[in-house]
């Protein structure tokens, strides 16, 4: 089931592009409702997270800013402890694997949206939350190497959460998992699969609510059998594994769905946005701006 959160229907049946840049009235109730975000409640949680950070020494050097906190806070509904314990995984994870936090070329990490390798689509589900879509079969690893992979996810996974509608809502996630093993089976190794699980769930500033996936593939089951040892409940019950791709017309509007899944979504490009959030000084502060450096 997905989190509560992520149940709020709008009252019209509009569509909500995936670049909102405000929040609108509806969900700054829900981010009372929700998230326990007030005013005072937002500037006393944030005041206690600063205090923390200072006192930190694995924190010395690096330059935190108050959006980024506060996108920590709405991701734990303002518990103060999760949230600093998730900020730290994300400034540890930037130590141990600087490699996906420098080095970004925006004319490489372009071909990730224009080959639909990976990339947001361009509306939101009703609910509000932003749709990110992977397809592993455009993935061509001697084209695109791992590292610049690892680069997508570390930008386009942070970046995201700069919209105030992704900070309320959130993310779901359809992985079109058709893979040619001779490819990727390489690549799936237990550190490369544990880095994608300990990323996307305990290091950015928000959360996923469910994972659907089509055409599974021998990849993709060798991938799972791989991690499910380590992979918690809640996160098993996120994963729905569909027969067929029109079963994402339950799951999501018809017209926000490609057209190669049964939806009325035809061609789409979101390197305006790439662009954008992979300015110079945007890179910088990316995971933390380290002083260092």
């Amino acid at each position: 089931m997905p989190d509560q959160i992520s149940e709020i229907i709008p009252e019209e049946n509009e569509l909500l592009p995936f670049e909102m840049g405000y929040l609108p009235e509806k969900y700054q109730e829900k981010a009372v409702i929700q998230l326990f975000e007030t005013n005072k409640n937002k500037e006393q949680c944030l005041q206690e997270m600063r205090e923390m950070i200072e006192l930190d020494k694995s924190m010395l050097e690096v330059e935190i800013g108050d959006d980024l906190i506060v996108q920590f806070l709405r991701c734990e509904k303002y518990n103060i402890q999760e949230a600093f314990s998730r900020l730290k995984n994300l400034i540890q994870l930037k130590r141990d694997h600087m490699e996906m936090f420098t080095g970004q070329k925006y004319e490489i990490i372009s071909k990730t949206c224009i080959y639909n390798i990976a990339t947001f689509l361009p509306y939101r589900c009703p609910d509000g939350c932003a749709i990110f879509h992977v397809c592993l079969d455009n993935w061509f690893p001697d084209e695109f190497s791992v590292v610049e992979l690892k680069r997508v996810g570390a930008i386009m996974l942070l970046q995201v959460f700069q919209d105030l509608m992704t900070q309320v809502n959130g993310l779901k996630a359809i992985i079109n998992a058709k893979s040619n093993p001779l490819r990727h089976l390489k690549y799936c190794s237990f550190q490369n699969l544990y880095l994608m699980y300990h990323g996307s769930q305990l290091c950015i500033p928000g959360k996923f609510h469910s994972y659907h996936v089509v055409n599974m593939s021998f990849t993709a089951r060798f991938c799972l059998q791989l991690m499910k040892t380590i992979l918690p409940e809640e996160l098993k019950r996120k994963i729905h594994i569909h027969d067929s791709t029109e079963e994402l017309l339950d799951h999501f509007p018809v017209e926000i769905i490609p057209e190669e899944y049964g939806g009325q979504l035809d061609r789409y490009d979101i390197t305006g946005w790439l662009k954008k959030v992979m300015d110079p000084e945007e890179l910088e502060k990316l995971g933390g701006k380290f002083t260092n450096l």
